[in-house]
């Protein structure tokens, strides 16, 4: 076969999946292998007194018991703010405090509940708005003395660990032309990751090297190893990451979690390998959560419904430590002002410490937070002026050759297409209302847009063996999107053989060059260049070698489907058959390539701006028709439409399959999902008081694949997998309104808060008739 760019391929590791071959991190075992545990904080804030760990070091099977005072140093993100275990002082409840490797999972357990930890409780920030005060307790208190990323963006001896500031224009003279002004304010709740395999970590210790080995389920082995060699006090190169296969991530193995408990206890442990797995209650109150956010917006329009001036304001919950929370503060609210012509704007986004469980990266990375802002502030708008919400939306919408709030141009872009064709799908304009006596039916439509990780980079090599098939080396792990498929039919493409004859081994920071990590949907354009440039030359020296052999000019010969053609498309031998012949000298064609997009003139912009440029920009619109009981509150949700621009779709199948599970995650996030919090304590930290929307509760689901046309990409590709669940909880909340004239402002959207709603407005509508006295 020729040609797998475009074609609906099936995922090349498919077979191993569904069988059981393939190898996940749960999966991953080591002779001699010990077992880790960790005694987390009862309390979200405390002084730690004392620790007696005398009797589990004591205890059948333990090797090794650490405490905060055996790793001083500081690890993170942007800032080093956290420790591999607490030191003097607890920042949130189910913080690691003591760790106890042992022979068995029970006796690791066992020891657990020998351990004496006395606290002295401390005053807890348990609200993100209770942070800003000027008397509220630090979290803390030596944030100014943190090693962090050059930038005047911390706010010293405050809970302020990120503020940001963007102005574009004249907001005050642009809310004075304003025919009509509208302010809304809306939140956003802390959401898990729910990954079905949870976190875990395999960590040896080297005590010749001084080096670490450590077996990871992630999505960024380069960037783990970056985080975590400071709080161990080693350079990163003194840690070496294996990535397995990764049983979903959706952001929330992108920072060190359980791989900090596993080197930590791996240290002590004499050699032998430690393995940490969570259970699923420390999985969903002890790694990191979306950023829970309250968001402000006020919007000028003028009578043409235009819009004039935007001023937003968005306050950030980290957490007791910031992990990715910074930059996610800052670039997810930079696209609140959605994906829309707005001349004026005024941005205020700050992020305060609390002590609750940390927060971090989460699909969408701020966006499905501000979207759910954005989308709903503009059917209010739409609502109060009596306007359509699709021609609003595209009469204000991006197009090709527009200014991002930085300048840049925009390019290869195509909004227009995803809200036409989402509104077409859903029958815009039409519904049947009441299908029943208990049952109102509405539609409702939301987009959104989303950068890119820019700049960044992507290394790969490309290895064409004797035997005619080609390995292609790089840092790009599988987590389930469709990684290793796309990079394959890419390789296959650009080389000339079958994409049975391409591999795409697991990422190892050892072997494999550096990649960014495979997030933001940034995997198809960067390293697809990558491993397009590299194939490339591969090809190249195939058709010089075939060349030489069979005596002819190689610009007559060609590669394709494994073998090598002349121009007149006759065969003349395959590519193992040319290899084969030069075997004795062990022939291996071995080509590299990287691709970074900094650079590019895509990315210029205003002076001091082009950082918030990104090398493309993801698009999508989504329209939902759903369905309220007056009676019961209960939302259900018929059909989504989701509309999504991606370029040049290198694998349709797989890009509806992103395109069908953000909806469903969508769905869940906005109708289902919410922590419960007593006293700073999570308190449904199970999946059966976590609630998930189940096959039930899934719609109909048309993904709407719309292609633009992108100068850099290959092949014209973009992402897809980021911004896909982002616009459909606001479409759903826009539809609820369209169907029974409720707004609901606070996600998540229950029963209770749709029953509650619907009395408010039978309460209003009854004040409203009755005769003035």
């Amino acid at each position: 076969m020729t040609g797998y760019v475009g074609n609906r391929i099936p995922r090349v590791d498919s077979a191993a999946k569904v069988t059981g071959a393939a190898i996940y991190g749960v999966d991953v075992a080591l002779a001699g292998m010990l077992h880790g545990a960790v005694l987390r904080s009862p309390y979200p804030r405390a002084r730690i007194v004392s620790i007696d760990t005398s009797a589990a070091a004591a205890a059948p099977g333990v090797q090794t018991v650490v405490t905060g005072r055996d790793f001083s140093l500081l690890f993170g993100g942007v800032i080093k703010d956290q420790s591999i275990l607490a030191i003097d002082e607890v920042r949130y409840a189910g913080e690691p405090v003591v760790a106890v490797s042992a022979t068995t999972e029970h006796e690791a357990q066992e020891a657990l509940s020998l351990i004496r930890v006395e606290y002295e409780e401390l005053p807890a920030v348990l609200d993100m708005r209770a942070a800003l005060a000027n008397d509220a307790p630090l979290v803390h208190p030596d944030l100014h003395t943190y090693n962090r990323r050059p930038g005047d963006y911390i706010v010293p001896h405050t809970n302020i660990n990120t503020i940001y500031r963007h102005e574009r224009g004249d907001v005050e003279a642009g809310f004075a032309r304003s025919d009509y002004v509208f302010e809304g304010e809306y939140t956003a709740h802390a959401l898990s990751h729910a990954a079905l395999e949870v976190h875990v970590a395999i960590a040896q210790y080297d005590s010749v090297t001084g080096g670490y080995t450590v077996w990871v389920s992630s999505e960024r082995p380069f960037i783990l190893r970056d985080q975590l060699a400071p709080g161990l006090g080693v350079e990163p190169s003194r840690i070496r990451m294996i990535a397995a296969e990764v049983g979903g991530t959706f952001g929330g193995k992108g920072i060190p979690i359980a791989e900090a408990i596993a080197a930590g206890l791996a240290r002590h442990s004499g050699g032998r390998p430690v393995r940490v797995e969570f259970t699923r209650e420390e999985d969903l109150v002890a790694s990191q959560t979306r950023v829970p956010a309250i968001l402000k917006l006020k919007t000028g329009i003028n009578r043409d419904g235009f819009m004039v001036a935007r001023s937003a304001e968005v306050l950030w919950d980290s957490g007791a430590y910031t992990a990715y929370t910074v930059d996610v503060s800052i670039r997810g609210a930079q696209t609140i002002i959605g994906p829309y012509r707005i001349p004026n704007l005024s941005l205020l986004s700050r992020q305060v410490y609390t002590n609750k469980p940390v927060t971090g990266s989460f699909r969408g990375f701020g966006t499905t937070q501000v979207t759910w802002a954005c989308e709903t502030h503009m059917d209010e708008i739409t609502t109060e002026m009596g306007l359509d919400p699709v021609a609003f939306r595209l009469q204000n919408g991006y197009e090709e050759g527009d200014p991002y709030i930085n300048g840049q141009i925009l390019h290869g872009i195509n909004l227009t297409d995803t809200i036409k064709r989402a509104a077409t799908e859903i029958g815009w304009g039409s519904v049947e209302r009441k299908p029943a006596p208990h049952l109102r039916r509405g539609k409702g439509i939301a987009a959104m847009i989303k950068p890119s990780k820019t700049p960044s980079s992507a290394n790969v090599v490309i290895n064409l063996g004797q035997d005619g098939r080609a390995a292609v080396v790089c840092a790009a792990p599988e987590i389930g999107a469709g990684q290793r498929t796309v990079i394959a039919q890419i390789a296959a493409d650009s080389i000339g053989i079958r994409i049975e004859d391409v591999s795409v081994p697991d990422a190892d920071t050892a072997i494999t060059p550096y990649n960014s990590p495979v997030a933001s949907s940034r995997t198809t354009y960067h390293m697809g260049n990558a491993v397009l440039e590299a194939g490339t030359k591969v090809q190249a020296e195939l058709v010089a070698l075939a060349g030489r052999y069979l005596e002819v000019d190689p610009d007559e010969l060609e590669v394709r489907d494994g073998g090598i053609f002349d121009l007149d498309g006759e065969h003349q031998i395959t590519v193992k058959g040319l290899l084969s012949k030069y075997s004795k000298e062990g022939y291996w064609i071995t080509a590299s390539a990287r691709y970074s997009s900094a650079g590019s003139p895509l990315l210029k912009a205003d002076p001091g701006e082009e950082w918030i440029s990104s090398i493309f920009w993801m698009l999508c619109t989504h329209a939902a028709e759903v369905e309220v009981d007056v009676e019961t509150g209960v939302i259900r949700v018929v059909k989504i439409a989701a509309a999504a621009d991606v370029g040049k779709a290198i694998n349709p199948l797989t890009v509806e399959q992103q395109i069908e599970g953000g909806v469903v995650m969508g769905v869940s996030n906005a109708l289902f999902e919410s922590f419960s919090y007593r006293d700073g304590r999570v308190e449904n930290g199970n999946f059966a008081d976590y609630k998930l929307a189940t096959i039930h509760d899934i719609p109909e689901i048309v993904p709407i694949i719309v292609e633009s046309v992108h100068d850099e990409a290959p092949f014209g590709a973009k992402g897809v997998g980021e911004p896909a669940n982002a616009a459909t909880p606001p479409a759903i909340g826009n539809a609820i309104f369209d169907a029974v004239g409720i707004r609901i402002r606070d996600l998540p959207i229950t029963p209770e808060k749709v029953l509650e709603a619907l009395e408010e407005k039978a309460a209003a509508d009854v004040s409203k008739l009755k005769p003035p006295l």
